[in-house]
């Protein structure tokens, strides 16, 4: 039971399930990085907030689809659905340039444990899976240099300025 724990990084078993199903695809990159591997990172980080932030966070994984997007809408929606059910919150979603991009949370007080972004689009589809102990004005401050890292930028530095559905 424990080996299975550290195999599925403790993710919900919607993110598992969807991981397993596509990771072996043609076309599809999967990105695993434990917690050791991101503090090692982080002793090669300029800044020292990039530094802290990083011993933060313990588990990274992204699915990457560079080739098309294999994922049908109806188990887009039903992904999204799933986690949710798991206790994430949806914190904000943007469409932009043929593609749509999700940002999902769940938080244990005011600790932010899980940040899932999914971005889908015609061309492709990222599911970027984060594990950690973070705030929320870390997430914006976040560089990680993978496929939809880049996303972090795009979530505002406070939880006021998180636009409204």
């Amino acid at each position: 039971m424990l080996c299975m724990t550290a195999v599925c990084f403790g993710q919900t078993p919607a993110i598992q399930s969807f991981y397993s199903k596509y990771k072996n695809q043609e076309n599809v990159t999967d990105i695993k990085l434990k917690g050791w591997v991101l503090k090692l990172a982080s002793t090669f980080a300029d800044e020292e907030d990039a530094e802290r932030l990083l011993k933060n966070i313990t588990h990274l994984r992204v699915l990457i689809m560079e080739e098309g997007n294999l994922v049908g809408v109806s188990e887009y929606k039903q992904l999204i659905k799933s986690v949710k059910q798991d206790r994430f919150e949806e914190l904000m979603k943007i469409k932009e340039e043929g593609s749509s991009i999700d940002f999902l949370i769940r938080e244990k007080g005011d600790t932010i444990t899980d940040v899932l972004i999914l971005v889908s689009g015609e061309d492709g589809f990222v599911l970027l899976s984060l594990e950690g102990a973070l705030q929320f004005k870390d997430l914006h401050n976040l560089e990680i240099d993978v496929e939809g890292g880049e996303n972090f930028k795009k979530i505002p530095r406070d939880r006021g300025e998180v636009p409204r559905a």
